[in-house]
C-alpha cells in the first residue's frame, strides 16, 4: 500500500509539474499560426495560395477537441479558398477537417457529407494518403454506429494503402483501430496484439501525441482482462501527455475516465473518486453528452460502492437523464445518418446525369455521321450473312460429331458393362467353386467316419471305450456339417431367390434366449458360460428367420473358440433409433489378417478350442442379412483377448401390429 501511494504522488506530481509547460506549448502553436497567417494576409500581393490553404487548415486541426466554433472557421475558410484557387488536396484535407468540426457538434449528416467530399475530391486526383484518412474517418463512424464489419472492411482498405504507401504513422494508427474494433467483440488476444503494434510503431517513430493515444488503447485491453494495475500506468502516461497537445481537454476527460474506472475496480475509491470528478467537469466544460454520461455513472458506482446511497442515487439520476438524450441523440444520429447517404446519392445522380448530356452529345455526333455509319452497317450486314452460313455449316457439322461420339461414348459404356459383368461372373463362379468345393471336403469326412464306425461295428473289432470316443467326434462332426447343411441352404436360397426380407416385430429377449438355449449343452460340455442381457420391453423390425441365423451363427462362432471357464455375453440396447446386438466372448479371439478378411467378405474355414471345424458361410451370411434388414455389421477382436460382433436392425414401428 506504501509503495501504491507513492507511485500515485509521483504520477500526481508529474501532472502538475508538467501541466503549464505543454498548455504553453500548445498555445505557442496556436499563437504561431495565426502570425503566419496575419503575415500572409498582410502582403501587399496577397492572393490565397496554397500555402494560405494549408495553414487554416493546420489551425482547424490545432483547434479540433478544444474549441469547436474557431475549428468550424478556419474549416470553412479552407474550403472557400482551396475552391477558389483549385487547389484539389487542400480541399479534400479541408473538408475532412470540417468533417471533423461537425463531429464534434453531434452534426452527423454534415459530418458524413463532408467526408464524402473529401473521399470524392482525393480518389478524383488520386492521392492515396488522402483517400486512406477518408476511409479512416467513415470507419470511425461506422465503429461508432456499431457496424463493426464495415468497420473492419474500410480500416483493412486503408492498412493496404499505408503498407503500399510505407507511412508507418498512419499505419500505427489503423493498428490501434483494429484493435478497438477487436476489443468491442472480446477478441482480446487480437486487440493486444493490435494495441502492442501500434505502440511499437509510435514508439520507432517518436510520436509523442501518438504514442499517448495508444497507451489509451492499451490501456483498456488490459483493464478488460483484469490487469488493472498495467491499465493504469498505460492511462497514467497518457494522461501526463494529455495535459497538452492538440486535443488537451478531450485526452485528459478520456483517460481521467478510464483510471476512475480502473481505480474503481481496485477499489481504490480516493483516487477513483478524484479522477472520475475530474472527467465529469472536463466533459461539462466540452458539452460532450457520451463522457458526461460516462463519469456520471462512474461516480454513481463509487459512491454505491462508499455505501453513501444518496449521492450514489443524484449522480445515476444524472447519468439516466443523459442515457436518455443520448437514446433520442442515438435515433437522430440514424435518421441523419440516413439523410447522409441520400445527400450522396443525390451527389451521384448529378454525376449521372452529368454523364446522361455527355452521352446526348455522343449521340449528336453520331446523327452527322449517319451515312459512314449506314455504309458501314450494310458492309457489317453483309460480312455477318456470310459469317452466319459459315456457323451455321460449321454447328451442323458440329452436331454431327457430337452424336457420334456420344455413340462412342454409349458404345465403350456398354463394352465396359459387359466386361465388368463378365468379370464379376467369373468372381461369382470361383466363389460358388470354392464354395462347394469346401461343403464337398467338410461332408466327406463326416461320412467316412460314420461308414468306419458302421464297418467296425459290424465285425465287433471296437471296444466299448473305443466306440463311445468315436461317437463323441462322429457327434461333432455332425454338429458341424447340420450347421454347415443349415448355412448352405440359406447361402442356396439367398443366391437363387435374392435376399428379400419380410420384417416383423421381433421381442429380441424371446429370441436371444431361445437361440442360446440351442447352444446350452455344447456349451456346457466345454464349460462356457452364456449369459443374456435384454431388456423384456426391447423389440426390433426385421426378418425373423434371417435375424435367427445371424445370432446362431455368431453364438456358435463364439462358442468354438471359447475354452474352459470363457463366458460368452449377448447384449441388445436401444441406439440412436435402432436395435444395437452385441455378441461378447472372451476366447481366444481372431488375428488381423482374419478380420481383414471379413472385411473383405471372403469365405474361410477355421478350427476351434476343441478342433471344431467352421463352415466358411458363416459370417458372409450374417453380413448380408443384416444389410438386407437394413443393418450394419462390424466385428471387433484382440488376438487371445475374445471378439467382440456387432450387428444394428431397426426399432420396432409404434403402429405396427405385426409380431411374433
Amino acid at each position: 500500500m506504501r509503495m501504491k501511494f507513492f507511485c500515485v504522488v509521483a504520477w500526481l506530481l508529474l501532472l502538475s509539474l508538467a501541466t503549464p509547460y505543454l498548455s504553453l506549448a500548445q498555445s505557442r502553436e496556436i499563437a504561431r499560426l495565426h502570425t503566419q497567417l496575419r503575415v500572409l494576409r498582410e502582403r501587399k500581393d496577397f492572393v490565397a495560395d496554397t500555402a494560405y490553404v494549408d495553414t487554416l487548415n493546420r489551425l482547424a486541426h490545432a483547434f479540433y477537441g478544444i474549441q469547436a466554433d474557431s475549428a468550424f472557421l478556419y474549416g470553412r475558410k479552407a474550403v472557400e479558398y482551396a475552391s477558389i484557387t483549385g487547389y484539389a488536396r487542400g480541399e479534400s484535407e479541408a473538408w475532412r477537417m470540417l468533417g471533423n468540426t461537425y463531429e464534434m457538434r453531434g452534426d452527423y449528416t454534415n459530418m458524413l457529407s463532408s467526408y464524402h467530399h473529401s473521399l470524392d475530391i482525393a480518389e478524383r486526383i488520386g492521392d492515396i494518403r488522402l483517400i486512406a484518412k477518408a476511409n479512416s474517418n467513415i470507419a470511425l463512424f461506422f465503429k461508432q454506429e456499431g457496424e463493426y464489419d464495415e468497420a473492419e472492411k474500410l480500416m483493412e482498405k486503408v492498412s493496404d494503402i499505408y503498407k503500399q504507401s510505407g507511412d508507418s504513422t498512419q499505419s500505427a494508427a489503423v493498428f490501434s483501430h483494429l484493435s478497438d474494433l477487436a476489443l468491442r467483440r472480446r477478441d482480446f488476444a487480437a486487440a493486444l496484439k493490435y494495441a502492442h503494434r501500434a505502440l511499437d510503431e509510435a514508439r520507432a517513430l517518436g510520436d509523442g501525441p501518438s504514442i499517448a493515444n495508444y497507451n489509451i488503447t492499451l490501456g483498456k485491453v488490459l483493464a478488460a482482462k483484469g490487469d488493472y494495475a498495467a491499465a493504469v500506468s498505460s492511462y497514467m502516461y497518457s494522461l501526463a501527455y494529455y495535459r497538452d497537445g492538440k486535443q488537451q481537454k478531450m485526452g485528459v476527460m478520456t483517460a481521467s475516465c478510464l483510471l476512475a474506472q480502473a481505480y474503481l475496480a481496485q477499489k481504490d475509491y480516493t483516487l477513483a473518486l478524484h479522477y472520475a470528478t475530474m472527467s465529469l467537469a472536463v466533459a461539462h466544460e466540452l458539452r460532450r453528452k457520451p463522457e458526461i454520461q460516462g463519469a456520471a455513472k462512474v461516480l454513481a458506482d463509487i459512491y454505491e460502492a462508499k455505501g453513501d446511497d444518496r449521492t450514489a442515487l443524484s449522480y445515476f439520476k444524472l447519468y439516466k437523464d443523459y442515457s436518455d438524450s443520448l437514446f433520442n441523440d442515438q435515433s437522430s444520429k440514424q435518421v441523419l445518418a440516413m439523410a447522409a447517404r441520400y445527400d450522396f446519392e443525390k451527389r451521384e445522380m448529378r454525376l449521372r446525369a452529368d454523364a446522361a448530356q455527355r452521352d446526348a452529345s455522343y449521340q449528336r455526333r453520331l446523327r452527322k455521321d449517319s451515312l459512314q455509319i449506314s455504309i458501314t452497317v450494310f458492309v457489317i450486314a453483309i460480312l455477318m450473312g456470310l459469317a452466319f452460313i459459315l456457323w451455321r455449316s460449321r454447328l451442323v457439322n458440329r452436331k454431327v460429331n457430337q452424336l457420334l461420339r456420344e455413340k462412342n461414348e454409349k458404345i465403350e459404356e456398354q463394352k465396359e458393362t459387359l466386361e465388368h459383368q463378365a468379370v464379376q461372373l467369373l468372381l461369382n463362379n470361383q466363389e460358388k467353386d470354392k464354395l462347394f468345393s469346401i461343403v464337398a471336403h467338410d461332408l466327406r469326412g463326416p461320412l467316412n467316419s460314420l461308414k468306419d464306425l458302421l464297418d467296425f461295428l459290424k465285425e465287433k473289432k471296437l471296444s466299448e471305450a473305443e466306440i463311445n470316443s468315436m461317437m463323441l467326434e462322429l457327434r461333432r462332426n455332425v454338429d458341424s456339417s447340420s450347421e454347415l447343411v443349415a448355412n448352405l441352404l440359406f447361402w442356396a436360397s439367398s443366391q437363387l431367390d435374392g435376399i428379400v426380407a419380410r420384417p416383423v416385430v421381433l421381442p429380441m429377449q424371446a429370441l436371444i434366449g431361445d437361440t442360446l438355449a440351442l447352444f446350452s449343452h455344447q456349451a456346457a460340455e466345454k464349460g462356457v458360460t452364456l449369459r443374456a442381457e435384454v431388456s423384456p420391453a426391447l423389440e426390433g423390425y426385421a426378418d425373423k428367420d434371417m435375424i435367427q441365423m445371424v445370432v446362431r451363427n455368431l453364438v456358435s462362432n463364439a462358442v468354438k473358440f471359447c475354452r474352459s471357464g470363457d463366458s460368452i455375453t449377448v447384449c441388445a440396447s436401444r441406439k440412436a433409433g435402432e436395435i444395437e446386438i452385441k455378441v461378447i466372448d472372451t476366447g481366444i479371439g481372431m488375428k488381423e489378417d482374419a478380420l481383414e478378411r471379413i472385411r473383405r467378405r471372403e469365405s474361410f474355414t477355421s478350427y476351434g478350442t476343441a478342433k471344431e471345424k467352421g463352415t466358411g458361410l458363416g459370417m458372409l451370411l450374417c453380413q448380408d442379412f443384416t444389410v438386407a434388414n437394413k443393418g450394419r455389421f462390424r466385428v471387433e477382436s484382440e488376438w487371445g483377448k475374445g471378439s467382440c460382433c456387432y450387428f444394428t436392425i431397426p426399432t420396432a414401428p409404434i403402429s405396427s401390429s405385426i409380431s411374433v
